[in-house]
């Protein structure tokens, strides 16, 4: 620029930044960019610069605090500006004392912020007039506070109007605009040293920082100490966003009248036609770091996003090696071969003598490393690709490294010959991700990292084709990783650890890793459906210390040696017991291959390929296929399917007669009617059978609870005609009793507890016969069980209606018998192995009959003694059903016959004509005999109860007055297959 046009440029600018300055505390609008218009003469392009041009554009968006010279001072609070500012000044140490901080409160920045000089689109730059004197130091750092604000990086082109008289002398305009602006970078770009902080929901367009002026004597302070010679930025992102920005217009373009935004984050890759590859898309950069490849300074970023801040766009980093140039170069011209002359990967020769003597980088390995260290904390999340770019060298290149390799490359380093030797390398750069408590990654397009951890319930989602590519990733505390619709993960080593989880979700997903390792109850699924040996890819699989391998549904074969890190013993309290689980679904399948890969002991390495074509070359892989202990667990439940359906079916076989691994179970798994579980024979396992499930004990047990209750009605139909045979007259009545008790019932195959209550009702009449004195009556039963066991439950109801009858004859003989029919409503629930609540309802129809045959010796006028013998029946018929698990009951015909001896005695006490106490004990042998088999899901299955049990029994009879008397007994059974532990029947009678 001509100096008197310069000046010229600098007094305008100078009075308008007074008035911006002077204006800038009342929170109000700014334009960075102006027009200086002749009315009379047009505008040109073409010689705009020249110095009897009367047509300018004006910029006024410098930053620094000296309003001598014009510009903005460093706050903005409330305040809006259009356009591009620039803190070159600033950060240039424009003012020795001049604090270098930006300050952005609760304004919003409609374009954009660079460090550089702004230029129009012929590069003409506009300054202050004065030289920039360049005392930027090592740790001279630039602080860009930004606080409830928006920086949307959306000021693309200046606008402006050109008024001027024509040929004619016709007053004339046209309008016109600069070229883009948008290549100047994101919302945020600088090539300084940085410290941003982004607070208070606050938005900005990308952040690119870029390495600047490392060449001044000033900024090597510090000698070759250790960490001394870093370019130091540091970012905070706090309840706030960081979307995309843009580096070309987007204002061209539209889709039904809106363009897209800088912000608008698209997650696709740009493909270049000329060279058929993809490559990232510029304008979907948030976040840039780009090392200087001639800087002799190492870049370090940390960057930190927190409290649900959000990070919309991918991740950009560059990384060279410090000004590496050819080896034995001087590059500066002072003769010696040093440090600052870079870092040569295969060293210099200082001397000349034809041997390398050093690297040329600093003493210090990190000093020569560039490094980026993101972090997501506290609920925040990462939608977006890692471009990781590196440079990088073998181990057989190296020279003069005192901390060797500093990372992996997954396209592995080679020997002299060219063969795969190594993954092991030293990189220019690193690049590691952390999310931690709650945090979220959703990767798009391909990503490449070195290091990835997953914290404290935090995942990372590798969906929609895209991929990632990580040294290491390691999952902690609860957290996940999930893979699915063609996701792909490549790492050297997964650990999945403490409750996490590895979870690839459909048969699309595929992960490769050298090594896994999951312990600490973590989990690497494989998730379901029809799985083969390419659903991932490992060398080795270490399960310990209760570590899941999840295979689900499929068959699945693992061409890979199954290991984990204890002692192999089966004694569980043994100190160096451990297991590792293997878990699946009953239709699930494992075999175990191993990867192959054996040492011949002569120094050299099986070259065996493996089933995803890549042959190991290890030397000490020696194990067998599998080897240590496991638990085999068994995930699904279901109601449906019979035994053959399950047992014996083979769930994992190691294809290695040599294995040493053991086996056994850990846990029990509802499948059709029984529990299953795993069960080791030889190198395979198998599902062994056990017990009834709970809800297949309950629906078993529903007929044996049945007649139980019958029975109580039996036995209180029974001590209502007892008694009407003892104590005062008896001419019939009208009686309600209560009956209640407990039932064990175990036949060796079903098993429940009941609890009974119930209530009936009668009313009888004596008649006088010819040969005997009869008692004839009806009588009405309701009653509520609750049957258990476990998880089983079920509610019950039933409903009974009786007639009998009782004759009593001259030699006191006696018969009494009954006829019954009773409906039962039963409503089944449980849970299943894998906590699935279950539940369904089953009704039935029955009838019955009693008959008692006695004889009542009396001792006295008071005292009786009655031997008897009786047999009772209980018919059932019920429904099919279905319970809500799938499991098939077919109805079933339920028979019970009851079978007693057994004797009576009592006395009776009279007190008056009208009162009366009668005591009376009941001892008998009862034989049950109900040989039943239901049919359950296509099985036959024993629920019949039976056996000799023993019958002791109390009770009394008191009449209050000669018509009204109560009366009460107890009774318990014991012995056979249901144990009465007690009943009761209380009554009271009133008599005709």
């Amino acid at each position: 620029m001509h100096s008197w046009k310069k000046k010229l440029v600098v007094s305008q600018l100078a009075l308008a930044c007074t008035l911006a300055i002077t204006s800038q505390a009342n929170a109000t609008t700014y334009n960075t960019f102006g027009y200086h218009d002749d009315a009379d003469t047009a505008f040109s392009w073409s010689d705009w610069e020249n110095a009897d041009n009367l047509n300018y554009i004006t910029y006024n968006g410098y930053i620094y605090n000296n309003t001598t010279d014009g510009a903005y001072d460093q706050t903005f609070n409330g305040d809006v500006v259009n356009g591009v500012i620039s803190t070159y000044y600033l950060n240039n140490d424009y003012a020795d004392n001049t604090a270098n901080t930006l300050n952005i409160y609760n304004s919003t920045i409609h374009g954009m912020i660079t460090s550089e000089l702004v230029y129009d689109h012929d590069k003409y730059g506009w300054t202050n007039g004065t030289d920039v004197d360049y005392r930027w130091n090592d740790g001279d750092t630039f602080n860009l506070n930004i606080a409830d604000s928006t920086i949307d990086d959306d000021y693309e082109y200046f606008y402006f109007t050109d008024s001027y008289l024509d040929a004619d002398g016709k007053r004339t305009s046209e309008d016109m605009r600069t070229a883009d602006y948008a290549y100047l970078g994101t919302a945020v770009t600088l090539d300084v040293e940085s410290n941003i902080n982004i607070t208070d929901n606050s938005r900005v367009a990308g952040i690119t920082l870029s390495q600047g002026n490392t060449y001044n004597g000033d900024y090597a302070t510090g000698g070759d100490s250790a960490y001394a010679h870093t370019w130091d930025n540091t970012i905070t992102v706090d309840n706030s966003t960081v979307t995309s920005g843009a580096f070309t217009p987007l204002e061209g373009s539209g889709w039904y009248g809106n363009s897209e935004e800088p912000s608008d984050y698209s997650g696709k890759a740009v493909y270049d036609a000329t060279t058929g590859t993809w490559y990232h898309n510029p304008n979907d950069t948030a976040l840039s770091f780009s090392d200087d490849p001639d800087s002799y300074y190492s870049m370090k970023n940390n960057v930190t996003f927190t409290n649900g801040s959000t990070l919309m766009g991918d991740v950009v980093f560059t990384s060279n090696f410090n000004n590496a140039s050819d080896a034995n170069a001087d590059s500066n011209g002072d003769g010696v071969i040093s440090a600052s002359d870079g870092f040569s990967k295969i060293g210099y020769d200082t001397n000349n003598d034809g041997v390398e003597d050093t690297n040329g980088g600093w003493s210090h390995d990190n000093d020569n490393v560039d490094e980026l260290n993101l972090k997501l904390d506290n609920g925040s999340k990462w939608v977006g690709d890692a471009y990781f770019t590196y440079d990088h060298i073998a181990p057989t290149e190296m020279y003069d490294l005192e901390d060797g390799t500093n990372s992996l490359e997954p396209n592995s380093t080679l020997d002299k010959w060219g063969n795969v030797a190594d993954d092991k390398t030293f990189q220019s750069g690193i690049f590691t991700v952390a999310l931690d408590n709650g945090s979220e990654w959703d990767t798009v397009n391909a990503s490449n990292v070195d290091t990835l951890t997953v914290n404290n319930g935090s995942q990372v989602n590798v969906a929609d084709s895209s991929s990632l590519v990580a040294d290491t990733i390691t999952l902690t505390n609860g957290s996940t990783m999930n893979l699915s619709s063609y996701g792909e993960v490549d790492t050297d080593h997964l650990t999945v650890d403490s409750y996490s989880k590895v979870d690839l979700t459909n048969e699309t997903a595929y992960l490769y890793a050298n090594t896994i390792t999951v312990s600490n109850g973590g989990e690497f699924s494989i998730g379901a459906g029809e799985f083969d040996a390419d659903s991932f890819g490992t060398d080795t699989l270490e399960l310990t210390n209760a570590g899941v391998f999840n295979i689900n549904n499929s068959d699945y074969v693992l061409d890979a040696d199954l290991v984990n890190g204890h002692t192999n013993t089966t004694d569980t309290s043994n100190a160096t017991y451990g297991y590792g689980v293997i878990a699946m679904t009953s239709d699930g399948h494992l075999t175990v291959n191993g990867n192959g890969d054996y040492y011949n002991g002569d120094n050299t390495a099986d070259t065996t390929y493996s089933a995803n074509g890549e042959a190991d070359n290890s030397y000490t892989d020696n194990v067998v296929a599998a080897t240590g202990n496991y638990k085999v667990r068994i995930d699904n439940a279901t109601g449906a399917g019979s035994v053959a359906d399950y047992k014996g079916n083979e769930l994992i076989r190691v294809n290695d007669v040599n294995t040493d691994a053991t086996f056994s179970a850990a846990n029990k798994a509802d499948l059709g009617a029984y529990t299953y579980q795993a069960k080791q024979e030889g190198n395979t396992v198998v599902l062994e059978q056990m017990e009834l499930t709970d809800y297949a004990n309950m629906a078993l047990s529903i007929p044996s609870a049945n007649t139980n209750i019958w029975n109580l009605e039996q036995d209180t139909v029974g001590t209502r005609l007892t008694n009407a045979r003892h104590g005062l007259a008896d001419n019939g009545g009208a009686w309600v009793s209560y009956f209640g008790g407990n039932f064990n019932g175990d036949n060796g195959t079903i098993n429940y507890d009941q609890d009974v209550n119930g209530i009936m009702v009668g009313v009888d009449t004596k008649v006088d016969g010819n040969n005997a004195k009869w008692i004839v009556g009806a009588a009405a039963g309701f009653a509520k069980g609750d049957l258990s066991d476990r998880t089983g439950q079920v509610d019950q109801d039933s409903q009974s209606a009786y007639i009998y009858s009782s004759a009593r004859f001259a030699n006191n003989i006696f018969v009494d018998g009954n006829l019954s029919y009773s409906h039962f409503n039963n409503d089944l629930s449980a849970n299943m192995s894998d906590g699935t609540y279950v539940d369904g309802n089953t009704s039935s129809d029955a009838w019955g009959f009693g008959l008692k045959l006695g004889y009542d010796l009396k001792l006295g006028d008071a005292g009786y003694v009655t031997p008897y013998g009786s047999v009772s029946g209980l018919f059932q018929s019920g429904d099919d059903y279905q319970l809500s698990n799938d499991m098939k009951v077919d109805g079933q015909s339920y028979d019970s016959m009851r079978y007693e001896l057994g004797v009576d005695a009592g006395y009776t006490f009279t007190y008056s004509e009208d009162q009366a106490l009668t005591p009376y004990f009941k001892l008998a042998y009862v034989y049950d005999d109900s040989n039943n088999d239901a049919d359950v899901n296509g099985d036959s299955i024993d629920n019949g109860v039976e056996g000799s049990a023993v019958r002791v029994g109390l009770g009394t009879q008191f009449s209050f007055t000669k018509n009204f008397s109560a009366y009460t007994d107890a009774n318990y059974l014991g012995g056979g297959d249901v144990d009465q532990d007690w009943s009761a029947n209380v009554g009271v009678k009133y008599t005709w």
